[in-house]
């Protein structure tokens, strides 16, 4: 008969206690003396220091981006066009004699009147006959008084006399004839006006061609030529603008001032006349300009700028500025972080000293993987900043202008549209307005609450040593 062997009264104790320390690594080590802990701490606070850094330093990745509200207003149709500027009086002028340029008297801008001197050629060919046409009726004038005296006298005969006086008026004419050939030594201006080119110089011999322009700059027209089909949405007193092809923002204003009444044959356009405002300045003649005809008006209607309209697949697009959602996955999740803590705290059942030992271990645990997840939340945390994102909204649009497109659906009154940036974007790009704080004021701002509060515990402390 075999005896049993007595099992020590203590082995239960220590192999619970064996179980408690096992346990303890797997928690984070969270049981140890001084040092550890002192060292643990200065980790943590180089963790934690590490972390603000890395806080501060939270990328913006905003596409920033300029905006317009929806507003309501006016947007025309408008015939679009193209044509050369020209004026309604403008005057080549070409000598109507050869002659050496002696003086020239105008520079091309010069404002002139109509009969002004421009320039002065030399014709020593005109300058002869001219004087030999004076001395010529000058003696035609001696002649025929002669004459007269000898026929009052009996002298000579009244054929004689005739003779003597048709000559005298011949010489008249001749005179006359040669100062006017003089004159055209001279040039002047035959308009009033602005010298536009100037194409002669000192010295040279001018003759047969252009030398000088003048244009009357306040009466500039445009002449184009419009389909036959649009024929109809075209009379006389309608607005245009005008705007430079190469060049919109220089603009002008005019006025349609004749309609032809018949139609090209060869083309089938009809010739239509614009009459530009005397006050536009900006335009030039010779200048090619964009001509936009207003055919009809719609008032009071959305309006958005025709830089917020973005063409996508075909298909009008406008970007609207929204308010960022709110992540709902990671809502639940807090939520269900919440409910598991309270029923934490609900348990109320009062453990052994093993037991106690154990749930230390653990709680060491817990608050590890607390710190952790209170690391991830902290980083988690949404920017100190506005957040905004792009949605996308599709229009069916109107009439559109040089500036404004009228919207018929897809936007309302009040709304937040992208004018500039909005060619990349998609729904939910974060965007950025202009006064919204960027990176730096923010972390100038959290810079200044961090100053606050290490200021309120250095006064805290200080008060309870005083105490």
């Amino acid at each position: 008969m075999s005896s049993a062997v007595p099992r020590p009264r203590w082995l239960p104790r220590y192999a619970a206690l064996a179980l408690a320390l096992a346990l303890a690594p797997s928690a984070g080590c969270q049981v140890s003396t001084g040092n550890a802990d002192e060292k643990g701490d200065k980790s943590d606070k180089g963790d934690k220091k590490d972390g603000d850094e890395s806080d501060q330093e939270t990328p913006d990745r905003r596409v920033l981006v300029d905006s317009y509200t929806v507003v309501r207003g006016d947007v025309a149709s408008h015939l679009v066009t193209t044509g050369s500027l020209e004026s309604e009086a403008q005057a080549d002028i070409v000598p109507e004699t050869n002659g050496v340029v002696t003086q020239i008297l105008v520079e091309e801008g010069d404002p002139v009147k109509r009969g002004q001197l421009l320039a002065v050629l030399s014709n020593p060919t005109l300058e002869a006959g001219a004087t030999r046409a004076k001395l010529e009726l000058s003696q035609a004038a001696r002649d025929v008084e002669t004459a007269r005296s000898l026929h009052t006298r009996g002298a000579i005969s009244d054929q004689e006399l005739r003779t003597a006086e048709q000559t005298y008026k011949t010489a008249q004419t001749s005179d006359q004839e040669a100062s006017r050939t003089r004159g055209f030594t001279r040039i002047t201006s035959p308009i009033e006006g602005t010298v536009s080119v100037r194409d002669v110089r000192l010295g040279e011999v001018a003759g047969g061609g252009r030398t000088f322009q003048i244009v009357d700059l306040d009466r500039l027209r445009v002449v184009v030529q419009l389909p036959e089909k649009d024929l109809a949405q075209v009379h006389e007193g309608q607005s245009v603008v005008l705007q430079g092809a190469y060049d919109e923002d220089t603009q002008g204003t005019g006025t349609v001032a004749r309609v032809s009444p018949v139609v090209d044959p060869q083309s089938g356009t009809v010739r239509v006349t614009v009459a530009v405002d005397p006050t536009t300045t900006s335009l030039r003649p010779g200048q090619f300009v964009k001509v936009r005809i207003e055919v009809d008006r719609h008032k009071d209607v959305l309006t958005i700028p025709r830089r917020a309209l973005v063409w996508i697949d075909g298909d009008p697009v406008a970007w609207t500025v929204v308010d960022a959602k709110p992540d709902e996955e990671d809502a639940d999740k807090k939520d269900d972080k919440d409910n598991k803590d309270d029923k934490d705290q609900g348990a109320d059942d009062e453990p052994g000293f093993f037991a106690k030992l154990i749930n230390k271990a653990k709680d060491a645990a817990a608050d590890a993987d607390a710190n952790a997840d209170a690391d991830k939340d902290k980083k988690d945390e949404p920017p100190p900043w506005p957040l905004r994102e792009a949605e996308r909204a599709d229009l069916e649009v109107g009439y559109q202008d040089p500036v404004l497109v009228e919207v018929d659906s897809g936007l309302t009154e009040g709304d937040i549209v992208v004018t500039v940036g909005n060619q990349n974007l998609r729904n939910g790009t974060p965007i950025r307005l202009p006064e919204d704080p960027g990176p730096e004021a923010a972390r100038k701002d959290a810079d200044a609450e961090d100053a606050d509060g290490k200021d309120a515990d250095s006064k805290d402390a200080d008060s309870k040593d005083a105490g």
